[in-house]
Order: structure tokens, then C-alpha cells, then sequence
């Protein structure tokens, strides 16, 4: 809500028509974000002024524990990132500085680079925009009227101009392959980038090529690094933190049509879930391969940061999973007896993409331009707690919530024609040109 100033006899109001701004790319892809809206000073009697101002601005906010300055005395460091200025009312300075009574409205548009920073909310570290206004008076013992409203900048890693315009979209997909010689594993990730509180699939492949190959473990880990750093006193600090992916559930991939030739490999979900919290599950891995596509639930963002590309709060995710496997060992010639089970481990770490949460999972398709026009509500299935209802396994966060009633950006029926007026949406899909 804006926040608006108060007194006897006017108020001063900032209205967004874009409360919540996408920044679509990375920071060097050519795009452009827009933030429109008003400024509104009602007046119950005239009052003297020289001009209106709006201006947009950017800080970053860090707290250091350890201490800044030459006596580490200053525990947090903050400064502004950008400001954008528009002079909305000038009035001359020779000339009549008189504001007349009634309601007053001076719109304002806010051009974004895509270099901008997001919006980051960590515990240590944060940056934010705010659309500030001004109405400067004029006059002994007179006081400016002032104004801001909060803005929100997100960053969908997943569509860019630059993708859009060589008409070529880069695999969201990993597919790694081992190759042993007791077992061959394929591990299936099937997006590298995913909203944080929502569920995240991985499928795995193991086709032994020798009989009693058992697999022990199964772990999943997802590691955060966050890299602090203030150029400006020259320090600079370091976190790891490791999240143990819950595990929801698990679906076997056979065909069943191929179980007349052989057998199919079923494993119940109590054993695949001692895979996931054991060293020694020991499931035995038959002719058929173990073809499994295991569910898993992403940290919500409470305790996990979305990905960052600010050199000052640099924060990057990686997956890491390891496959541990027994076999035999082979008949010693000479003693003629075996020696007990050995072990080897099939290791994967990859860099994945953690979106903020308010992204969700609809900013990895494109939508259609009618939907993406009425999509201000909160879902019925995002209202849902029960998580056997949602076939999407989102944690439904407070700030989740809060963003999708942000995003109700028309306060006003009037700022939808408003915005139909300056941009004409393309035809539908369906529409031959």
C-alpha cells in the first residue's frame, strides 16, 4: 500500500500501474523494464509550491557482524545502487507558485535497465527500490510533502530477448551419464532451474552388467554459497550451507509391457526410502534396470536465497547427488573364496538456478497475452494447504501470499485502459497473420 502524507487539509499518494516489475534475462541481455504510475496531491485549499518531483530509488543494506571501519565499529554499511529523477510540475521562479485547491495528477514512467539489481532479502544482506515523491513548497516555515511506495524487481533467469531473437531456447534439462564396470548410471534432472519451495524431480537409471550389484545409497544435497564483499572497506566473507532435499515420493518407469521378457524390478517405497536415509539399504538390482523417478521438495525461502549475480551478495546453488553401489569381489585364484562386497559411488555436482519464490513455476513457459492480463489472484491451488492436493508441491510462503496480491496491480479500472491504450497486446497464438 502506498504511503501516503497525512494533515489537515491535503494528502499526497503515489499509484503504481506495475506495483511488481519482471526483469526477464541475465543482466547483459538487452531488455527493458518498465515501472508506471501517478503521483496524486489532493488539496483542500491553495498552497505555495515550486515543483513536483519523483524519483526512483535503489539501496543495498548489509550488516557485518564482525565490523567496518578502522576500529570495527560500524556493524552495517548502507548505500543507494540507483536513483532515477523526473521533475513532474516546475513552476517559474519569478511567476505565481500557487497549488490550487482540488485533486492533482502528474503521471510518471520509470525506463529499467536489465542490469539493475533484484530484489534481495537475506538475513546479512538486501537490496530494495522504492518511488519516492516530493512536493517542494515555498514559503518561511513550510514543509515539503513527501511520499514512497515500495517496489518489488524480479529476475526470471529463463526467457531473455537474446533467446527470443536467435529463436533458440537453451535446454533447461541435465543428463549425466556413468559408465561402470559393475553398473551403468543416468541421472535425469529434468530442469536446472526451479523456484525455491517447490517439488524437483531427478530421475535414475541403473542397468548392472553383473549379478549381485546392490544399491546402498541414495543422497541428495543442494549447497548454497554466499559471497559477502564491500569493495569500499575491502573485506569480503564466505557461507556454505548444505540442505538435505526432503524426499516426497518415487514412481517406477518400467514398461510393463516388456515383463513377459523379463521380470520387472518393483521396490517399495519403505526400501526407496531407506536408500535415501541409509549406507546400507542393499536393494538388489536385477536384468531389469532400476528405472525410478524420485520426487523431491526444495528448501522454501526461509532458509534458501534465490540465485544472484551482484558481485556484493554473490549467491550460487549446486546439486550435488552420489549413488553409492556394492558388487562382489572377484574369486582370488589362490585362496578360492571371495572376499566379501566392495563399494564405489557414482558422484554428480551441478550448478542449478534457484528462483525467487514469488516466481513460481509459471515464468518457465510463455503465457498467453490474455492470461498474463487477468493472472492477479491467487490460486485456488496455491490456497490449498493439503499437500496430497497439490500436484505441484509448492510451500506456500507468507511472502508468496503477499506478492500475489501485489500483483492485483490495477487499483484503479481506469490504469487497465490506461495501459491498453499505450500498449497494444499481439494477436492471440491461434491467430494466422
Amino acid at each position: 500500500m502506498p504511503v501516503p502524507f497525512f494533515s489537515g487539509n491535503h494528502q499526497l499518494s503515489i499509484e503504481l500501474a506495475e506495483p511488481v516489475v519482471i526483469l526477464r534475462g541475465h543482466e547483459v541481455d538487452a531488455a527493458t523494464g518498465v515501472i508506471r504510475g501517478e503521483v496524486e496531491l489532493v488539496l483542500s485549499k491553495p498552497i505555495q509550491a515550486s515543483s513536483v518531483v519523483v524519483k526512483l530509488i535503489g539501496k543495498s543494506h548489509m550488516l557485518w557482524p564482525e565490523g567496518l571501519g578502522p576500529r570495527s565499529s560500524k556493524l552495517y554499511h548502507e548505500k543507494t545502487i540507483h536513483e532515477q529523477n523526473i521533475i513532474l510540475h516546475c513552476l517559474p521562479e519569478d511567476g505565481d507558485h500557487t497549488l490550487p485547491a482540488g485533486l492533482h495528477r502528474w503521471p510518471f514512467e520509470f525506463l529499467l535497465p536489465n542490469r539493475l539489481v533484484e530484489t534481495i532479502e537475506d538475513e546479512l544482506a538486501k537490496t530494495y527500490y522504492y518511488v519516492s515523491s516530493t512536493v517542494h513548497r515555498v514559503g518561511r516555515g513550510s514543509v515539503n510533502l513527501r511520499c514512497r511506495r515500495q517496489v518489488l524487481l524480479l529476475r526470471a533467469l529463463s526467457w531473455s530477448d537474446q533467446v527470443l531473437t536467435t529463436h533458440s531456447l537453451s535446454n533447461p534439462s541435465i543428463l549425466v551419464e556413468r559408465r561402470l564396470p559393475q553398473c551403468d548410471a543416468t541421472i535425469f534432472i529434468e530442469k536446472s532451474m526451479a523456484s525455491s519451495g517447490t517439488q524437483f524431480p531427478i530421475t535414475v537409471v541403473l542397468a548392472p552388467h553383473q549379478k549381485h550389484v546392490h544399491l546402498e545409497s541414495l543422497s541428495v544435497l543442494l549447497t548454497e554459497k554466499r559471497v559477502y564483499q564491500l569493495p569500499e572497506f575491502d573485506v569480503k566473507r564466505g557461507e556454505l550451507h548444505d540442505y538435505k532435499l526432503p524426499f516426497c515420493g518415487a514412481r517406477n518407469l518400467a514398461d510393463a509391457s516388456m515383463s513377459s521378457f523379463a521380470p520387472p524390478n518393483e521396490i517399495d517405497l519403505t526400501n526407496l526410502r531407506r536408500s535415501l536415509t541409509t549406507k546400507n539399504a542393499h536393494i538388489p538390482l536385477t536384468a531389469t534396470p532400476f528405472q525410478y523417478n524420485f520426487v523431491f521438495t526444495l528448501p522454501n525461502c526461509i532458509h534458501l536465497n534465490h540465485t544472484t549475480t551482484y558481485n556484493e551478495m554473490h549467491f550460487t546453488h549446486s546439486l550435488k547427488i552420489d549413488i553409492e553401489l556394492s558388487y562382489p569381489q572377484e574369486i582370488d585364484s589362490i585362496v578360492g573364496a571371495k572376499r566379501g562386497n566392495l563399494r564405489t559411488t557414482v558422484h554428480l555436482d551441478t550448478p542449478i538456478t534457484i528462483l525467487d519464490c514469488r516466481l513460481k513455476d509459471d515464468y518457465a513457459t510463455l503465457p498467453s497475452y490474455e492470461a498474463s492480463q487477468h493472472d492477479s489472484a491467487v490460486d485456488s491451488n496455491d490456497m490449498d494447504q493439503d499437500p496430497a492436493k497439490q500436484p505441484t508441491g509448492f510451500f506456500m510462503c507468507p511472502c508468496y501470499l503477499e506478492y500475489k496480491k501485489k500483483c492485483k496491480q490495477l487499483t484503479r479500472p481506469e490504469w487497465m485502459i490506461v495501459r491498453q491504450n499505450i500498449i497494444t497486446p499481439p494477436p492471440a497464438y491461434s491467430t494466422k497473420c
